[in-house]
C-alpha cells in the first residue's frame, strides 16, 4: 500500500510502549494527492504494481515507526510525501496508516537528487552545498578521472586500450594545456589506472547475459533519485574511483554511490544485493612504499539497511532544497584538514559570514551585496525547481499527453542501428508524418525503448529530425520515443556565476551595478564621425564603447544595425590592443556577430563551442578542443577575439580566462546572472539588446524578494506574467536594470534599415517613443514591387503594406483549423502575385498552430522566440484567440513587437478582430492594420 500527498501537520517524536518493548514513532498528517499515484509511461496505472491508498476526503494519518521516525527532523507543512509497503487499521471509523519493515518514506519524491550529490552529502553536506556554488573547477583530479571513465566505457565497448587512451587523452588537450599537462605523462597515468580496469575485466570470461552497460541513465520517481552508473555487470553496480583506496572495504561514501543506483535498479525489480568499487590508481602504487589492500576491485554487499540510509540521507537534501533561503551545510564528522574543498569552504564562510569548522577567510560583503545573493540565489533555486518539475513530467505525463506538449516524439519505428569507430551507436527511426516536437538537431535527449523510465532509456544526441529521427548514444536499444530531457546545466552556471560575482567580483564594477557610484567614461574615443559616417547614433555607441571604463549600454530596436555597430566596436577595441570577449543567449546570435566582425577585417577569431551548436561557415575558427595540449591552450590564450554563448562563458574553460572587454548581444534576453557568467571575465562590459523585445527566458512563477518586473517564459506555450506577489528576480534583465538606473550610459540606435514606414510605425509609436524611423527614404517607401511582384495581382485586401484579415475561425486548444486555412490561402496570394516562398514567413504563439499552418504550406513557420533575430520580406501572423486574448503572446506586448517588425515589405494580421478589440493595446493595433 501507498500513500502520497502534501503534508499538513508533523508532530515530535515520542516513545511508546508495545508488546515489543520502548518504540519510538511519529505521527504526521497527510493530505492525499488526487488519484494518490502517478501515470504508467503508458498512461495505465503505476508501473510498479503497488496499490495506493484510496482516501475520502480530508486527511489521513501516517504513523511512522524506528528508522522513519527520522523524518520529522526534516519534514514540513507543505511538503510532498510518500510512503510505501504500509499496513492499514481502522480507529473510530477512519483509516489509518503506519510504517512496516519493508516501507520507505520519502520526502519530496519529485525533486530528483542526483546520486554523485547523495555521495557529496554524506561526505559532508556542506560539500553538496559547495560543489552546487562554485561549481567544478579546472583541475587535474577532475580531468584525468573524465579520461579514465571514458576509457573504461570505450574498455566495456571492446576498444583497443592503447587506441582509446590515445583518443581520450587527445580529446581533453585543450584542458590539458590551459593545467600545462604534456600529453606523454598524462597517457602514462591513465595506462597506469587503466591497467586496473582491464586486470579486472580480464578476471573471467562474460557471457551473453553477462552484459556490461556503461554510463546507464537511471531515474527513481518512487525514491526521487537519477543519475548515470559508471556501468551494470549481471545487473550489479560497479562504480570508478581514479583514486587509491589501500583498505579491504571500500569508502564508505562511494559505497552510497553504488547503493543509491541499487536502489533504483531495486525499483524496477532488478535485486542489485552487491556493489563493486573499482579503485584504479591502486594498481599504480609500489608494494614498496603502501601497505594494505592494494587490489583495485572492492565487493559489497548491499543490504536494506544502506538502502534505507540511502532514503533517508536523500530527504535530507530534498529538505534543504524545500527551503528556499541559503544553506551553509554542516561539516558532521568531517576532517577538514584533509578536505580538498577547506579553501573554497573558508573563503565562502567568511565573505557570506557562515559558521564552518575550517575557519573563515575574507571579510563579509556588505549587506546590499548579501541582499542581492539571497535574492537571486532564491529565484536560481525556483528556477531548478521548474526544471525538475520537467523532469517528473517523463513519467506524471502518459505518451499521448507528452507528444501533445510538443516534449517527445512518440510511436517512433525503429528503422537500423549502426555501430560507430569509438564504439558508440548511431540509432535510427521512422516518425509518424504529423509528429512535432521541440526536439531539434543538436540537442541532447532521452532514447527509449518506449518507456523512458522503467523501460531501457539512454541519453543521446540529436543529428538529424526529419522523416527518420538520427540519434547517437553510448549504447544500442530500439528508439520508439524520444523525450525532451531537462538539463540543469543552465541553473548550475547561473548559480556559479552569482557566486562569483558577489564573492570574486571586481569591487569597482560592484560599485557601479549597486547603485553606489555612477558609470565613468574616458576620452579615449575618437572625434565624432570617425567610426560610422553615415550613421550618428551607431558612430557614438561605437565611442561610448571605447571611453566606457566599466559598463556601456547599447539599445538596438529591430533593424537598426546593432550587428554592424557590435562589430565595429570589436574591430575598434582589437586595434587599441584590447582583449574582447563576444558572447550572446544563443549560438545564432554570436554567430552573426563573428561573422559581421569577420567581414570588419578581423581575423584573428576563436568560435568556443560545440560542433553542433556552431554555424557551418564559422567551423573554420572554431576551437577544436582535442589535440596537442599546449597548441590547443595557446590557440585559446592568444586570440584577440573569443566567441561564445553566456552558457559557455559559465563552463571550466572559459572560467579560467580573462578579458579587457566583455561585449554581450542580446543582453535584454538573458538573466542577471547569465549575463553574469560573460562579464565576470572582463575588466569592464558592453551590453546590446532591447527591452522592448523578448525578455529573459524564466520558467519558474513568482519568487519571494523578487523585483518588481514580471517573470516572462521562453516558450510561447509556456505562461508569462508574475501574477500576484513578488515577481522573479530573473525576470528583469540585468540590461534593463541598468539602463533604468543609467540613462547617460546608453545610446539609442534610432534609425532601421528593414522596415517600410507603413509596417514601422506602430512598433514606433508604441515601444519607442517614436523615435525610430526608417534610415532612407528607400527604406521608408519599399514594397513588393521592388521584388517584382505585380500588387495588383494581389486581392485588394493585401494590397496595403499592412493588412488584416479576420477567418472567423474558433480555437480549439491551441490550434485555430479555420484561421490555418486562411493563412495558407494567403500565402498562396503572395506566391501567385510573384512572392518567393524563401522570402515569406509565417508566426503563431503555439507550436500546435505552427504544426497546424505547416500542414498547409511550405513557407517557414514557426513561434515568435524562433524568428527573434531574423526577418522576412512578407511576414504574417496568426493570432490564434477568438472571444478572448488568452496567451503569452497577448500578455506580453513585447512579443508582438518581435512579431511585426519581423516583416520588411508587407504585414498580413489575421485574427478574430472582437476579440483583438477587447484589449486597449490590441486595440490599437487593429485600428492601425485596418487604417
Amino acid at each position: 500500500m501507498k500513500l502520497r500527498g502534501r503534508i499538513v501537520e508533523v508532530n515530535d517524536e515520542r516513545e511508546v510502549e508495545t508488546s515489543y518493548g520502548t518504540r519510538s514513532l511519529a505521527e504526521v498528517t497527510i493530505r492525499p494527492n488526487p488519484g494518490n499515484g502517478r501515470a504508467s509511461a503508458d498512461g495505465g496505472p503505476d508501473v510498479d504494481g503497488e496499490s495506493h491508498a484510496d482516501v475520502a476526503g480530508g486527511a489521513a494519518q501516517l504513523t511512522l515507526w524506528g528508522k522513519w521516525t527520522h523524518t520529522v527532523e526534516h519534514a514540513e507543512p507543505g511538503m510532498e510525501l510518500l510512503a510505501t509497503d504500509l499496513e492499514t487499521d481502522e480507529y473510530r471509523g477512519e483509516m489509518t496508516y503506519a510504517t512496516t519493515g519493508d516501507s520507505h518514506v520519502v520526502l519530496e519524491p519529485g525533486f530528483l537528487v542526483d546520486v554523485t550529490d547523495v555521495r557529496s552529502w554524506v561526505q559532508c553536506p556542506r560539500m553538496y552545498y559547495l560543489n552546487k556554488l562554485s561549481g567544478i573547477p579546472l583541475n587535474y583530479p577532475v580531468v584525468k578521472g573524465t579520461i579514465v571513465h571514458e576509457v573504461f566505457g570505450d574498455l566495456l565497448r571492446d576498444r583497443d586500450l592503447a587506441e582509446s587512451i590515445d583518443e581520450r587523452v587527445g580529446e581533453a588537450g585543450l584542458e590539458l594545456g590551459l593545467l600545462g599537462r604534456e600529453a606523454a605523462e598524462v597517457r602514462d597515468e591513465v595506462r597506469r589506472n587503466a591497467a586496473a580496469i582491464e586486470g579486472w575485466l580480464s578476471q573471467g570470461t562474460l557471457t551473453e547475459e553477462d552484459a556490461w552497460r556503461s554510463e546507464y541513465t537511471l531515474i527513481s520517481p518512487t525514491y526521487g533519485i537519477k543519475g548515470r552508473a559508471d556501468a551494470l555487470r549481471r545487473g550489479m553496480p560497479v562504480e570508478l574511483k581514479t583514486g587509491k583506496n589501500t583498505k579491504r572495504e571500500p569508502r564508505f561514501h562511494d559505497k552510497i554511490q553504488a547503493a543509491a543506483y541499487a536502489l533504483i535498479l531495486d525499483e524496477r525489480g532488478v535485486a542489485a544485493d552487491t556493489g563493486t568499487l573499482l579503485y584504479t590508481k591502486n594498481t599504480a602504487l609500489e608494494r614498496t612504499e603502501e601497505t594494505g589492500d592494494l587490489s583495485p576491485a572492492k565487493e559489497f554487499s548491499i543490504g536494506d539497511g544502506l538502502l534505507d540510509f540511502v532514503v533517508r540521507t536523500r530527504n535530507e537534501i530534498a529538505a534543504m532544497e524545500f527551503d528556499s533561503s541559503v544553506p551553509t551545510g554542516y561539516e558532521a564528522d568531517a576532517r577538514c584538514e584533509y578536505c580538498f574543498e577547506q579553501d573554497t569552504c573558508m573563503v565562502v564562510s567568511g565573505r557570506l559570514d557562515q559558521e564552518s569548522k575550517a575557519g573563515q577567510i575574507g571579510s563579509p560583503v556588505p549587506d546590499a551585496e548579501r541582499a542581492y545573493f539571497d535574492r537571486f540565489y532564491q529565484a536560481i533555486e525556483a528556477e531548478r525547481r521548474a526544471v525538475h518539475a520537467e523532469y517528473r513530467k517523463l513519467w506524471e505525463q502518459s505518451a499521448e499527453a507528452r507528444a501533445a506538449d510538443d516534449r517527445a516524439l512518440i510511436d517512433l519505428e525503429p528503422a537500423g542501428r549502426t555501430e560507430l569507430d569509438d564504439g558508440r551507436w548511431e540509432l535510427r527511426a521512422r516518425k509518424p508524418a504529423e509528429a512535432v516536437s521541440k526536439l531539434r538537431e543538436g540537442d541532447v535527449a532521452l532514447a527509449s525503448d518506449g518507456d523512458p523510465v522503467a523501460g531501457h532509456a539512454e541519453l543521446c544526441r540529436i543529428v538529424a529530425v526529419g522523416d527518420d529521427v538520427v540519434v547517437r548514444a553510448d549504447e544500442p536499444l530500439s528508439v520508439r520515443r524520444l523525450d525532451v530531457y531537462p538539463s540543469e546545466i543552465g541553473v548550475d552556471r547561473m548559480l556559479t556565476a552569482l557566486h562569483d560575482f558577489v564573492l570574486k567580483g571586481d569591487p569597482d564594477t560592484k560599485d557601479v551595478l549597486f547603485g553606489r557610484r555612477d558609470p565613468v567614461f574616458a576620452d579615449r574615443a575618437a572625434s565624432p564621425g570617425t567610426y560610422v559616417d553615415n550613421n550618428a547614433a551607431q558612430d557614438e555607441a561605437v565611442r561610448l564603447a571605447v571611453d566606457a571604463d566599466d559598463i556601456a549600454l547599447i539599445h538596438g530596436p529591430p533593424g537598426t544595425g546593432k550587428t554592424h555597430t557590435i562589430a565595429r566596436i570589436v574591430r575598434t577595441l582589437v586595434e587599441s590592443g584590447e582583449r574582447v570577449l563576444l558572447s550572446a543567449f544563443t549560438n545564432r546570435a554570436v554567430d552573426n556577430a563573428l561573422e559581421a566582425v569577420r567581414e570588419a577585417g578581423v581575423a584573428d577569431v576563436v568560435r568556443v563551442g560545440t560542433e553542433n551548436g556552431v554555424r557551418e561557415d564559422m567551423l573554420d575558427v572554431r576551437l577544436e578542443r582535442g589535440g596537442e595540449p599546449n597548441e590547443r591552450a595557446a590557440a585559446l590564450r592568444d586570440a584577440p577575439v573569443v566567441a561564445a554563448t553566456t552558457a559557455t562563458c559559465g563552463s571550466r574553460v572559459m572560467r579560467e580566462q580573462s578579458f579587457d572587454v566583455a561585449l554581450v548581444d542580446e543582453a535584454s534576453q538573458l538573466t542577471e546572472p547569465s549575463t553574469l557568467a560573460a562579464t565576470n571575465l572582463a575588466d569592464r562590459f558592453v551590453l546590446v539588446g532591447d527591452h522592448q523585445q523578448l525578455p529573459p527566458v524564466v520558467q519558474a512563477g513568482p519568487t519571494p524578494g523578487g523585483d518588481d518586473a514580471g517573470a516572462s517564459a521562453g516558450d510561447d506555450d509556456a505562461g508569462a506574467g508574475a501574477g500576484d506577489g513578488d515577481a522573479n528576480a530573473l525576470s528583469t534583465s540585468l540590461f534593463e536594470r541598468l539602463i533604468d538606473a543609467h540613462p547617460d550610459a546608453s545610446v539609442l540606435l534610432d534609425r532601421q534599415y528593414r522596415m517600410a514606414q507603413r509596417i514601422q510605425a506602430f512598433s514606433s509609436q508604441e515601444f519607442y517613443d517614436g523615435a525610430l524611423r526608417p534610415a532612407s527614404g528607400s527604406v521608408a517607401a519599399q514594397g513588393l514591387a521592388d521584388l517584382g511582384v505585380d500588387e495588383g495581382a494581389l486581392p485588394p485586401a493585401l494590397r496595403d503594406p499592412v493588412a488584416f484579415v479576420d477567418p472567423q475561425g474558433e480555437r480549439v486548444g491551441n490550434t485555430n483549423p479555420a484561421e490555418a486555412d486562411r493563412v495558407a490561402d494567403l500565402v498562396d496570394a503572395y506566391v501567385d502575385a510573384g512572392v518567393d516562398p524563401d522570402d515569406i514567413g509565417v508566426i503563431a504563439p503555439f507550436r500546435a498552430q505552427v504544426a497546424e499552418i505547416a500542414r498547409r504550406t511550405d513557407v517557414s513557420v514557426d513561434t515568435v522566440d524562433r524568428f527573434q533575430g531574423s526577418a522576412k520580406e512578407v511576414i504574417l501572423v496568426s493570432f490564434v484567440a477568438s472571444g478572448t486574448l488568452d496567451g503569452p503572446l497577448f500578455e506580453d506586448h513585447r512579443r508582438m513587437n518581435v512579431a511585426l517588425t519581423r516583416a520588411k515589405k508587407a504585414l498580413t494580421l489575421v485574427g478574430d478582430a472582437d476579440a483583438l478589440g477587447s484589449d486597449p493595446f490590441y486595440a490599437r493595433l487593429l485600428d492601425w492594420a485596418q487604417r
